[in-house]
């Protein structure tokens, strides 16, 4: 009995560090990101992006993306996507809609949008309220939408306000 409560603490262990090393590696990737260090960025985001973690598939894609490698950048967009992310949905979405990595669909990309403007993804909401106020390739002008887009924008914003620490 006392064996198995061994092996079931080290088990537990084992996933603990498994879990930790991804957000700790983002943690490293984002640091070097910050100092201007994107090579280093990219070792450490690299290494938790293939472990699964969502937030390091996202930023490296977009470093990718801005360095010009735009077939793996929307590689990772879309498994961000396929795994129901915001930023994935909106990465993707943008990769649509220019045609960078992928072929043009601006249907699919306004689908995209809104998948990342449901999750909540403040960009998305803007684009698609200002994209549905004037209308769009691939997207009708609807005014009625528009505004209760602009409307869900301005609640996060209030509600990100709110919950922001106060200044000194």
């Amino acid at each position: 009995m006392r064996r198995v409560g061994w092996m079931v603490l080290w088990g537990w262990l084992a996933c603990a560090v498994a879990v930790a090393a991804p957000a700790d590696d983002h943690e490293r990737g984002m640091q070097a990101y910050r100092r201007g260090d994107v090579v280093g960025a990219m070792g450490e985001l690299r290494r938790a992006a293939d472990a699964g973690h969502l937030p390091s598939q996202t930023m490296l894609a977009f470093i990718l993306d801005r360095a010009g490698f735009v077939d793996e950048s929307a590689r990772l967009y879309q498994s961000a996507a396929e795994r129901n992310d915001g930023e994935g949905h909106a990465g993707l979405a943008a990769a649509l809609l220019t045609g960078r990595g992928l072929a043009k669909d601006e249907k699919r990309a306004w689908l995209h949008f809104s998948k990342a403007a449901e999750l909540g993804h403040l960009p998305s909401i803007d684009l698609l309220a200002q994209a549905l106020r004037t209308g769009q390739p691939g997207l009708p002008a609807d005014a009625a939408a528009a505004e209760q887009w602009r409307a869900r924008a301005d609640a996060l914003r209030k509600q990100a306000a709110a919950s922001a620490p106060a200044a000194r």
